[in-house]
């Protein structure tokens, strides 16, 4: 089925209503609405008893591939709503790469009327022209607008909280970067090499009360393995963070052993560390012991269980589940 601009444009009007939803957490509510002075698509409002100024925004949908690097909309100028509460939002939608761009601009329409190129049309109307690479990386005067999608939420919220008005925020937008498995897969096995497997000292002051904690740190990537241990069961999380944001973790909960029977686990976990827990099959076996782990999926997407055997019979099992928290920085 061809995609057309109409089904664009809804697509992208039900983006910005979870972004907004979601990114709020539930507080604030994104609707047609049902009276518009402004002419918008959306009206978003606080849940509750709020009595403040509301937001209007008119989705502009911006539609590529594009053979410059610029994207245009047009406006004329006696048709444009201008009011301290209303807001254009420009979305650019790749219809090669079928999705929306990690970004927006919000642009509030007082501001827009200020700055935006003023135009001639053949027949003497004054058109006002929204501009803007789609390298955000160059700077123009639109720079200072630009939203991460998952930001939109969060900064909606804040405007709430300062009488309807935006605060854009000076950031330097980064090129949105994939995770690299395999750099991420040699740093979890690094870091288990040097924590759990290793009987390295755990942290003094975990951040769960009565918990282990084992941490272990690498350029920019860093590992927090929080752990508690009964009489009955383990259970713990091993998390990964990149550039201080959370990309992959797993959540596991096994049998309480003995010293000598941990002791094992964990010299089979320091020699299989590349293919343990990670959704792999492996063994290791010394003496009378066997370690066995049956995994499904690969190191963004995994499950499996882990079992000692002594003499035969199974005296330990592990069940865990992990993967990517996010695929992007």
């Amino acid at each position: 089925m061809k995609t057309t601009q109409n089904n664009i444009e809804e697509e992208i009007e039900d983006k910005v209503i979870d972004w907004i939803t979601l990114g709020a957490s539930g507080r604030l509510i994104a609707s047609k609405p049902d009276k518009n002075k402004f002419t918008a698509d959306l009206l978003v409002e606080k849940k509750g008893d709020y009595k403040g100024r509301d937001i209007w925004l008119k989705i502009c949908s911006l539609i590529g591939p594009v053979e410059s690097e610029k994207i245009t909309k047009d406006f004329l100028e006696e048709e444009l709503n201008v009011d301290k509460d209303f807001y254009l939002l420009f979305a650019y939608f790749d219809t090669i790469k079928q999705k929306i761009s990690d970004y927006i601009w919000l642009v509030p329409s007082i501001q827009f009327r200020d700055i935006a190129d003023m135009i001639k049309s053949e027949n003497g109307q004054r058109i006002l022209r929204f501009e803007a690479s789609l390298d955000i990386k160059q700077n123009d005067k639109y720079s200072k607008f630009l939203v991460y999608t998952k930001e939109l939420g969060k900064l909606a919220l804040e405007a709430f909280e300062a009488d309807g008005k935006f605060k854009f925020k000076e950031t330097i937008f980064q090129e949105v970067k994939a995770i690299n498995l395999e750099v991420l897969k040699e740093f979890i096995t690094e870091a288990r090499l040097n924590t759990y497997a290793a009987n390295n000292s755990p942290a003094d002051n975990p951040r769960l009360l009565q918990s282990t904690q084992l941490e272990f740190q690498k350029g920019n990537f860093f590992y927090r393995d929080i752990f508690f241990s009964g009489n009955k069961k383990i259970i713990g999380q091993e998390i990964i963070y990149q550039d201080s944001k959370p990309v992959w973790g797993m959540n596991y909960i096994g049998d309480k052993m003995g010293k000598l029977e941990t002791n094992f686990l964990k010299d089979a976990l320091f020699r299989r560390a590349g293919t343990c827990r990670l959704g792999q099959n492996c063994e290791f076996e010394k003496r009378e012991f066997k370690y066995e782990d049956k995994g499904q999926g690969t190191s963004d997407d995994f499950f499996g269980q882990e079992q000692v055997f002594l003499s035969g019979k199974s005296i330990y099992k592990l069940e865990y589940r992990g993967g990517l928290i996010s695929d992007k920085l």
